[in-house]
């Protein structure tokens, strides 16, 4: 009957020491069926998630509900009738060449009011208000979105929220075009 110390040391060398006494076959990548197979076993892959990318008619929709704009409104901002944007709202596809550049205007007014409401406490009149007030001495958010300029008017926007104090570290300048970041992560 072994003891308590040789089953010990019978425990560590099998878990530990010697090398197995059978030589071991490479498993080979059998690459002839639909699924690669490796030795015996075949892989599992999870289920691809699918993350939906973000549409046209969702963006309208968000955009809307994020400022509590009407159509009219909107379709100012992004340069495009309120018929248009009742229509991308009920899922009717834009074509390139009637819309000209609708898509980047829709996603870059996207991107700027999405982080504008976010700063506003998420607050559709709140986030309107930072859009549509002009900063002193400058364009509203709104004025720089119909312009093409959704860096200045991320810029206009956080000027309303927090406008700049005169002191020591503010210029007199004004802001030159590329000194912020891109509005994408």
């Amino acid at each position: 009957m072994p003891t308590v110390l040789d089953t010990a040391n019978l425990l560590n060398d099998a878990l530990v020491g010697s090398p197995l006494e059978r030589i071991v076959e490479m498993p080979l990548l059998n690459t002839r069926q639909d699924v690669w197979t490796l030795g015996d076993w075949r892989p599992i892959f999870p289920a691809p998630t699918p993350r939906p990318a973000p549409d046209l008619q969702r963006m309208v929709l968000k955009l809307r509900e994020w400022t509590g704009w009407s159509a009219r409104q909107l379709g100012d901002v992004i340069g495009t009738t309120h018929t248009t944007v009742y229509g991308i709202e009920r899922g009717r596809r834009v074509t390139e060449g009637h819309s000209g550049d609708l898509r980047r205007h829709i996603a870059d007014a996207y991107d700027v009011i999405e982080r504008i409401f976010l700063l506003g406490g998420r607050d559709p009149n709140v986030t309107a208000r930072l859009l549509e007030t002009a900063p002193l001495g400058q364009r509203s958010g709104v004025e720089e979105l119909q312009a093409g300029k959704p860096s200045r008017a991320y810029l206009a926007a956080i000027d309303v929220l927090r406008p700049r104090l005169p002191g020591l570290l503010v210029a007199d300048h004004p802001r030159q075009t590329g000194a912020t970041a891109a509005l994408h992560e």
